[in-house]
């Protein structure tokens, strides 16, 4: 059985990410791609592309996902996040892929340098886009990686879903539009010349609550191309 598929071959080529991490689509998968970058491992984040017997004796992990918003992603990024570490750590170069290496492939690579590699998922995106110029999963995917930061990095997100200007009818995260975060305003602590408005409450040195990531619901009424 033959399989084709139609992938812009610019997004296609494969990108090492950080040393051991490698990104590619579908027809960079050769045997002689992978023995010029030594991979080791490889992640198929599709359900479309096979194992390829071709690409010689290397492990496997295939995770059988659909690149589209109703994909429930949000398990994989923390347990393929840790397999990558773990393989790096060991002297493995691991390849992941998708069809063309922008969507679901690039999901499992922000939550994996999100959570190894950098401070938050704004900077993951950079990093990432810096190696690799078309880094675009889609809106569900996004989702899913904003609920991962609040969770891992215990913050409010670095990441907002926002109106595109030219299409308010569209959802994209603010990222693609260059949008900067503002930052919050200095504490006392950190700006001794700073007057609070109001006295301040001590925190509690002991219990802490447990985190729960909270995202603002957002209509429905369109999805981000990916």
């Amino acid at each position: 059985m033959t399989l084709s598929f139609r992938v812009n071959p610019e997004y296609a080529a494969m990108s090492e990410i950080v040393p051991g991490l490698f990104i590619c689509g579908v027809s960079a998968l050769s045997k002689d791609e992978m023995k010029k970058h030594k991979i080791t491992h490889i992640i198929n984040a599709t359900t479309e592309v096979p194992n390829l017997r071709s690409l010689g004796d290397i492990q496997r992990t295939k995770l059988w996902l659909e690149d589209t918003p109703q994909t429930y992603i949000y398990p994989h990024l923390e347990l393929q996040s840790d397999q990558i570490q773990a393989l790096i750590a060991d002297g493995g170069k691991v390849l992941v892929h998708c069809v063309a290496g922008v969507s679901r492939s690039a999901s499992i690579c922000l939550a994996f340098l999100l959570k190894y590699r950098c401070r938050n998922l704004r900077e993951a995106y950079h990093l990432m886009k810096s190696k690799r110029s078309m880094v675009r999963p889609n809106l569900g995917f996004w989702r899913q990686l904003i609920a991962y930061e609040q969770n891992v990095k215990e913050n409010a997100g670095s990441v907002r879903l926002v109106r595109d200007e030219a299409q308010p009818e569209q959802l994209l995260p603010d990222v693609y539009l260059n949008i900067a975060i503002p930052a919050r305003p200095a504490s006392p602590e950190q700006d001794p010349n700073m007057i609070p408005d109001e006295p301040r409450e001590r925190r509690n040195s002991g219990f802490k609550s447990k985190f729960r990531p909270v995202l603002e619901p957002v209509m429905e009424m369109a999805e981000a191309v990916c």
